[in-house]
């Protein structure tokens, strides 16, 4: 069985995306008093307003990269994503136990910018 370029593209991307996870350092030892964190994440389109795709992500503290990268959800988007990973780390370096934010897509669909949008709430607990 042939790849096509879509398919070669995306096992590129995620192999990218491993390695960046693989060479990040751990959320452990960058915020070595969180205990637990949980994301919501809601993607929608920028002209709806209720989410198209919506998942929880429990984040093993333990194990997890300190990078909070998410692609975008639209399979016609290309180079595009959300990189939380600075506002997230900050906001668990002020210990914030609830914090929430919004990330528009940067990538493109055909020659237009991409129009989803991320939004995220974020619980932690930490070591007391």
């Amino acid at each position: 069985m042939r790849w096509g370029g879509k398919d070669r593209e995306a096992t590129r991307r995620t192999a990218e995306r491993r390695q960046r996870e693989d060479e990040a350092p751990r959320l452990a030892a960058a915020i070595p008093t969180l205990q637990g964190l949980r994301l919501e994440v809601m993607e929608r389109s920028a002209s709806i307003s209720h989410p198209q795709h919506a998942h929880v992500r429990h984040v093993v503290v333990a194990n997890a990269p300190a990078l909070f990268i998410l692609p975008c959800h639209d399979t016609q988007c290309k180079d595009g994503g959300h990189d939380l990973t600075q506002e997230i780390l900050s906001a668990l370096r002020h210990r914030n136990a609830r914090f929430e934010g919004e990330d528009a897509c940067r990538g493109t669909v055909g020659s237009a910018n991409c129009s989803r949008v991320l939004g995220y709430v974020a619980v932690a607990t930490y070591q007391v």
